[in-house]
């Protein structure tokens, strides 16, 4: 079991990919939560850039001498989040006693590390994991937020709640269990089509470690431009089900039984817009077609189709 020491050193670890003014935004964010919190724990920096040109470097670079237990710049070019994903681990397990992941287009609260650390500290925890709130700027079109584009995969529980999976854009792990265990490493396999984050903490959780909920580790993700059009939100529901297909067949789950859950997902989707209408609602009928896509995209996976995440 993990256990939290007087004065924690906690590594952010933060892999990017041409996003240097965002990741600019969250190195600042967390530099500042270092700053207030120098006396409760003390904070270093790994950034993995997956870039081919390395331009985030000077990003990195001018993080220096922010963060007490430093800034390491570290560059794969693999374009594969899992071969950056684990560069980011190996580099960051030997600095610190925890690894805090997000991503780099992610603002986190004012208390993110303090609730993470909080949680981990009243649970015992190996990992705690925190929630995500997508936002749009407010120029960006108004079916964005009318409709739930921005909720599609937000995850809620109670806080404290002991749960069987985590998530890279908010959490804490244990250095401890990944120096003494090699194998829980994200699968390069993975690393294109995604859902590498999910195989990765269910190996954990296969390997007996625990994991809890920090409802108040808040972090946001800025949603940028080229995501806020309705061809990329449809293609993104599509690989959501298709990644959802290729993380539950590496469980061992059958293609019959996925099948049946791509069709159920087709057919919820297609009454959506009914049943909200006889409820008195507007129909969402841009979402219901994002679920149709999330479906096809299931199906898709069943019959062998992997789908890289842009």
């Amino acid at each position: 079991m993990a256990t939290a020491l007087s004065r924690p050193r906690v590594v952010l670890a933060v892999c990017t990919f041409n996003r240097n003014e965002e990741l600019a935004v969250l190195l600042e964010c967390v530099a500042s939560i270092a700053e207030r919190n120098a006396r409760a724990f003390a904070i270093g920096a790994v950034v993995v850039d997956d870039s081919a040109d390395a331009k985030a470097r000077a990003v990195a670079e001018k993080f220096a001498k922010r963060f007490e237990l430093g800034t390491h710049y570290r560059h794969s070019g693999a374009r594969n989040i899992s071969v950056a994903r684990n560069m980011a681990l190996e580099t960051a397990m030997e600095l610190g006693d925890w690894i805090a992941m997000t991503d780099d287009d992610c603002e986190p609260g004012e208390d993110w590390l303090s609730e993470l650390l909080r949680v981990q500290r009243e649970t015992g925890a190996d990992v705690v994991t925190g929630p995500l709130f997508r936002r749009a700027h407010a120029g960006a079109p108004a079916w964005i937020s009318d409709q739930p584009f921005l909720n599609a995969s937000r995850f809620d529980a109670a806080d404290g709640a002991r749960l069987h999976t985590a998530f890279t854009n908010n959490c804490l792990i244990a250095s401890a269990i990944l120096r003494h265990d090699p194998k829980l490493r994200f699968r390069p396999e993975f690393g294109r089509i995604g859902g590498e984050d999910t195989v990765f903490f269910h190996g954990i959780a296969d390997a007996g470690h625990t994991m809890h909920f920090a409802r108040h580790a808040v972090m946001f993700e800025n949603e940028v431009e080229e995501r806020l059009t309705l061809s990329y939100q449809l293609r993104r529901f599509f690989w959501y089900g298709n990644t959802s297909v290729q993380t539950s067949r590496a469980k061992g789950v059958g293609a019959a039984r996925l099948a049946k859950h791509g069709v159920g997902t087709i057919v919820r989707a297609l009454g959506r817009p009914i049943g909200r209408v006889l409820r008195g609602e507007r129909p969402h009928m841009l979402y219901a077609l994002a679920e149709v896509c999330n479906g096809a995209g299931k199906l898709a996976g069943v019959m062998g189709v992997k789908v890289n995440h842009k």
